[in-house]
């Protein structure tokens, strides 16, 4: 059997095939040192950048071009935040975040020393500087230190000092945060699953591997699937428990207070003019590569953060002369100082069973503030926002119809007012066109529901519902245009008033319009008076992602449309002048083929270190405001920028129900392929703690089982009889009568059919037919079926969530149908011959859980020399554990 890939005390981690890791450990302690220690293995490189970025050192090892980076993080006092967190968590919470570092240390300088990033750069002589415990609360507020609504208050406050606050109404659009996601519940009544569901794709900026790291965990009473941040233990994103499941969208709340304040110079020191209270200032020294250094300065006002400007910002505050003023930002979070259970999500949703206990576990969570739907097995579903923000606290709210999170504008004026930069209700519209659709669809079983297809494929949907109508209102007037266009430009004009607004890959049309639409965003940026944006702003070159003006008025193109003409844009000369760009450029290539959207809009994650080499591209369809939310920039080309970060279903009928995906370009499986490619494809894989099973042999064939005759009591068949066993599979449409009949028989009761329809027993044994963890067999004496052989692995059953599941178990049901030709000892007998199988095939210990009324199975369990363990709940029964395990040296 595959052993276990890691090991330490109280703690393994196997792998499954695709290469995610499952966490299997004796406490929770434990397992967040397993984690740690799997996340040092994997994610090495990605742990170091974090931090060092986190510490404001990270120029010495990707670069002079981070510096900014790193005084940004020294200014907001990322590594002070976390320290302050730490401290003020309970002792439950430090030892969580300290045992997650623990194992990080634990193998960070062997995997530093193999990691491919590293040997690329040759620095495996750098090797990290341990974790401490509050390390991994450092990383956390690194990854969200720009998630909030400071780029997107610069940014208005720019167009507002530039421009005039009508402006920006004009350019308003969704602001390019690094987070953004889709987050879709449906209840029980309305899924195809009869449990609810959740559907969840966060948007993101992808360097690396990408922020989020699948894995699994289980520990007495916890059996967990999720999304952990990487250099965070837990999965406080998304996760889905044995009877709890959630997942989050950004909230686009108000998350800092930005002023500005003037200052004068007074001796050595800056005051702050209105209150008269002096700046904090220090000096640091930001180191770079090749033993280069930089000198910055650190500036507070009353404990709030001087945002640090460029190179030439920083030498006029530095030299302000005795008596002059200046303007500076201060920015102040919302947050607490010291939050005593900002990290408490991390560990106690791990065991969350209900909606209650996951509102309770996230009722301490500070940032990044989260939009959040969750679900339990009881049909219970909630939408919260987590997180302190500006605007007034909004308690937990059940819901009972579909509900659908896109980052949209909320209806309720109270909680809009504490919203910024939401998304345009594009992709919020459109999900819930398509899943409503699948509910008014009629079959023969009744209304329609949700199923994983629905929501899997409105992930995958690339329609842009919005842009036909607005190139209408560009377009189709010629009247609205002062020149005449040329017959290139008409014949372009045409070929986008056709377009049906598919953005998929394969689609030409839709790397034509892109390039158009590409084209009028810089037509637009380059016009007056929006050419003034592109002035200095004073800030580093790392605010231009998220201040740019050609990248945000791109953004904003379906707004200026609307609204420009009332500030005295002409979007329609824009429109046309792109049109005989466009098609200028058309006619140049004639001869060259023509390329589709997927080719234009490839896609890879991108590198920490400019000089590591590129990852392989993929193409890709979808856009911006497709639910397949693969955004561009336009105006600064039609390369793909922002990606789901992940797809995730959590189904929370079944424990193999749930499904996932990351662009991770790097194979750690045993598939032949990088997650990247599977993502790229559509494609999901299940989302199992998975543990090497045992088996029972190929499921495509028929297994000759042997001689019952020899294990039966003597004088249970005539002298010289034989009786020859053997297992096929059960097909769920030949077989559906027969089996239907001996499960609803009373003799059947613990099988637990007794009440079902035909076609509801069916269906059952077609989703286990189907099915990579279960099976089922019909078991033939003398060429006649007698009876249902059931096997499953047990990290794909409800069962596998009660016991520590061992490299090689197997569970198995056995019914004996009612024939009415009762053979004795028959049952012990098929048992024995059962159990030989599944070991044979590679099985290390068999598994069963009989219901704990069936006295019956459970003395003949014994007698067969199985070790009785607890009791147990399970769906629909109360069982009693029991395991049989061989002597090493045992008869097979």
């Amino acid at each position: 059997m595959i052993p276990p890939e890691l090991e330490g005390p109280g703690w393994r981690v196997f792998r499954d095939p695709a290469g995610v890791p499952h966490v299997q450990a004796d406490t929770v302690e434990c397992l967040a040192e397993g984690h740690g220690a799997v996340t040092a293995v994997d994610r090495i490189w990605d742990l170091e950048v974090l931090r060092r970025r986190a510490e404001g050192r990270s120029a010495y090892l990707l670069g002079a071009e981070h510096s900014d980076g790193d005084h940004l993080s020294l200014s907001l006092g990322v590594a002070e935040t976390a320290r302050r967190w730490w401290n003020a968590a309970a002792p439950q919470d430090q030892e969580f975040l300290a045992a997650y570092a623990r194992g990080v240390n634990r193998f960070a300088e062997n995997a530093w020393r193999s990691s491919q990033p590293v040997t690329d750069l040759g620095v495996q002589d750098n090797v990290p500087a341990p974790w401490e415990p509050w390390t991994p609360v450092a990383a956390h507020l690194e990854i969200h230190a720009l998630a909030g609504s400071l780029p997107e208050q610069l940014w208005r406050r720019r167009v507002h000092e530039v421009l005039g606050e009508d402006w920006n109404r004009v350019l308003d659009a969704e602001s390019p945060r690094s987070a953004a996601s889709n987050a879709w519940l449906v209840p029980e009544h309305l899924s195809a699953s009869g449990a609810p569901m959740i559907a969840a794709d966060p948007h993101r900026v992808i360097e690396e591997s990408g922020p989020y790291q699948p894995v699994c965990f289980s520990a007495p009473g916890l059996r967990v699937r999720g999304l952990a941040l990487v250099g965070l233990p837990g999965v406080p994103h998304f996760g889905r428990t044995e009877g709890a499941a959630w997942a989050i969208t950004a909230s686009m709340t108000t998350t800092e207070t930005v002023r500005t304040v003037v200052v004068e110079r007074r001796s050595a020191e800056l005051i702050e003019v209105t209150t008269g209270t002096p700046l904090t200032q220090r000096r640091v020294t930001v180191a770079g590569a090749n033993g280069s250094s930089d000198e910055r300065w650190i500036r507070t006002l009353d404990g709030a953060a001087v945002l640090p400007g460029d190179g030439s910002f920083e030498e006029r505050v530095r030299d302000l002369p005795e008596g002059q003023r200046m303007e500076l930002t201060v920015v102040k979070p919302a947050q607490d100082r010291a939050p005593a259970g900002a990290m408490t999500a991390t560990r106690t949703l791990l065991s969350s069973m209900t909606t209650d206990d996951v509102v309770e576990a996230l009722a301490g969570w500070v940032l990044p503030v989260n939009d959040v739907v969750a679900a339990d097995s009881n049909g219970s579903c909630v939408h919260l926002v987590a997180g302190q923000h500006a605007g007034a606290p909004e308690p937990p709210t059940a819901v009972a119809e579909l509900t659908i999170r896109a980052n949209q504008r909320p209806a309720d004026p109270a909680q809009s007012a504490a919203r910024l930069g939401c998304a345009p209700p594009h992709r919020a519209d459109r999900a819930r066109e398509l899943l409503t659709a699948a509910l008014d669809h009629q079959s023969e079983d009744g209304p329609g529901r949700i199923g994983h297809d629905d929501l899997l494929a409105a992930q995958l949907d690339t329609l842009l519902p919005h842009w036909p109508p607005l190139l209408r209102d560009l377009l189709d007037d010629d009247a609205a245009v002062s020149e005449p266009l040329s017959d290139p430009a008409r014949a372009l004009r045409e070929r986008l008033l056709a377009w049906d607004g598919s953005m998929a890959a394969e689609s030409r049309d839709a790397a034509t319009f892109a390039a158009w639409r590409d084209e009028f965003a810089r037509v637009l940026a380059d016009s007056e008076p929006l050419r003034a944006l592109g002035e200095s702003t004073g800030l580093p070159e790392l605010w231009t992602p998220f201040l740019d003006p050609t990248a945000r008025v791109g953004l904003a193109l379906e707004s200026i449309v609307r609204h420009g003409t009332s500030v005295g844009l002409d979007p329609r000369r824009a429109a046309a002048e792109a049109l005989e760009t466009v098609a200028a450029r058309v006619v140049a290539a004639r001869e060259a083929p023509e390329v589709t959207w997927g080719r234009a809009h490839r896609f890879a994650p991108w590198r920490a270190h400019s000089a590591l080499p590129p990852f392989p591209t993929v193409d890709l369809g979808g856009d911006t405001d497709c639910l397949l939310a693969a955004g561009t920039l336009p105006g600064k080309g039609t390369g793909c920028v922002r990606v789901p970060a992940a797809r995730v279903l959590w189904d929370l009928a079944d424990p193999a129900a749930s499904l996932w995906i990351t662009p991770d370009p790097v194979d750690r499986g045993s598939l032949g392929t990088t997650p990247l490619d599977s993502w790229a494809r559509g494609e999901v894989d299940q989302a199992l703690p998975w543990v090497p099973p045992g088996s029972a042999g190929p499921t495509d064939r028929r297994l000759p089982l042997g001689d019952a005759a020899a294990h039966l009591p003597q004088g249970s068949l005539p002298p010289g009889t034989t009786l020859p066993v053997a297992l096929r599979p059960l097909d769920p449409v030949a077989d559906l009568s027969t089996v239907h009949e001996w499960v609803r028989r009373p003799r059947a009761r613990f099988w637990g059919m007794t009440e079902l329809s035909a076609e509801e027993v069916g269906a059952i044994y077609a989703l286990i037919r189907f099915s990579p963890t279960h099976d089922a067999w019909i078991i033939e004496a003398d060429g006649q079926p007698i009876g249902i052989f059931q096997t499953y692995q047990p990290h794909g059953d409800a069962a596998g969530a009660m016991f520590r599941v061992e490299p090689g178990d197997l569970g198995m049901h056995l019914l004996l149908a009612d024939t009415g030709q009762r053979i004795h000892g028959l049952t012990g007998a098929l048992s024995v011959m059962l159990a030989r199988q599944v070991l044979s095939a590679g099985t290390r210990r068999v598994v069963v859980e009989p219901d704990v009324s069936n006295h019956l199975a459970l003395r003949r369990m014994q007698a067969l020399g199985f070790e009785l363990g607890p009791e147990i709940q399970l769906p629909g029964k109360t069982g009693r554990l029991a395991f049989y395990t061989p002597e090493p040296d045992a008869d097979s």
